[in-house]
């Protein structure tokens, strides 16, 4: 698959899916997205709340609608490259009360090609989007373009490491498809900038992007699934490509063998912990 084509077809997987990612996947990354903000508290505060702010990325609009609702005075512009997710987050933003006093408007294109101007931002934020793009670089540098000399950059994403709490209903629903003695489907390669490796790592690139007075600090996402919504996200979002090639025998052998093996863990055992990064840089001038 070439590059260009892996790109679309991550938009496209985003465009299509975007109604359940809202319902399985953005409420496991809301809690840790809102604290991408307190990173600008200060620097909002200090602009007396009246910041011009793009979210990169704006999936199901977290982080957009929260920022708008934090910081009354400021417009907030919220991009992505799938026309499926601005659409949910339009819908969102209806229900919120934002959609119509012009504090929040909507941006499709990808985060390395924005349709805005040079130096027309106060900040740029992003939350676990920076591992998607094709050239992180090039994402970064694009944000860099976009801010005011004096703007701030902020942004979460995965670190590329293994938590240091194993995570058992992972391993037991895994143990349940081996269970069913089937050979799972092989994912295609996908063109993507992957996960950060280390908060040394994102500070050196913010750097290379041209930023200043850069910081980086490694953290952990920490969400409590339940037994009842983790087999749901399971069965229903996250194991699709393997759902799609069992027959109904199958999948109804599969949900027995994963009920079994989930019943067997406590509650505390659902707590998943996953390791994050936060990064902030300056745009000098």
């Amino acid at each position: 698959m070439s590059a260009t084509a892996s790109v679309n077809a991550i938009v496209e997987r985003y465009h299509t899916g975007a109604t359940d990612y809202a319902r399985y996947w953005a409420p496991v990354l809301e809690a840790t997205s809102r604290r991408l903000l307190e990173r600008l508290d200060e620097f909002v505060a200090a602009a007396g709340d009246e910041v011009r702010l793009l979210d990169v990325g704006t999936g199901t609009g977290t982080l957009a609608l929260a920022a708008a609702a934090r910081w009354p005075g400021s417009h907030v512009i919220a991009s992505d490259a799938a026309e499926g997710m601005i659409d949910v987050a339009r819908s969102r933003a209806a229900e919120a009360g934002l959609a119509d006093d012009g504090r929040l408007t909507f941006v499709q294109g990808p985060a390395d090609e924005l349709p805005l101007p040079d130096a027309s931002l106060d900040a740029v934020v992003s939350s676990f989007v920076f591992q998607l793009v094709p050239n992180r670089l090039a994402a970064l540098r694009e944000a860099f373009r976009l801010l005011r000399p004096g703007g701030r950059l902020a942004y979460v994403t995965w670190l590329d490491r293994e938590s240091r709490e194993p995570f058992l209903p992972m391993e037991e629903f895994d143990e349940a498809v081996l269970d069913l003695q089937i050979e799972e489907p092989e994912e295609p390669a996908e063109a993507h900038a992957g996960d950060v490796l280390s908060a040394r790592a994102a500070s050196s690139q913010l750097r290379r992007a041209g930023f200043r007075d850069v910081a980086a600090h490694e953290d952990e996402l920490v969400y409590d699934w339940t037994f009842d919504s983790y087999l749901d996200y399971k069965l229903a979002y996250d194991e699709r490509a393997l759902l799609s090639m069992l027959s109904t025998e199958q999948l109804a052998r599969l949900e027995r063998l994963a009920r079994e093996r989930l019943a067997r863990l406590s509650p505390a055992d659902f707590r998943w912990h996953a390791p994050i990064v936060f990064a902030t840089g300056v745009r000098p001038g």
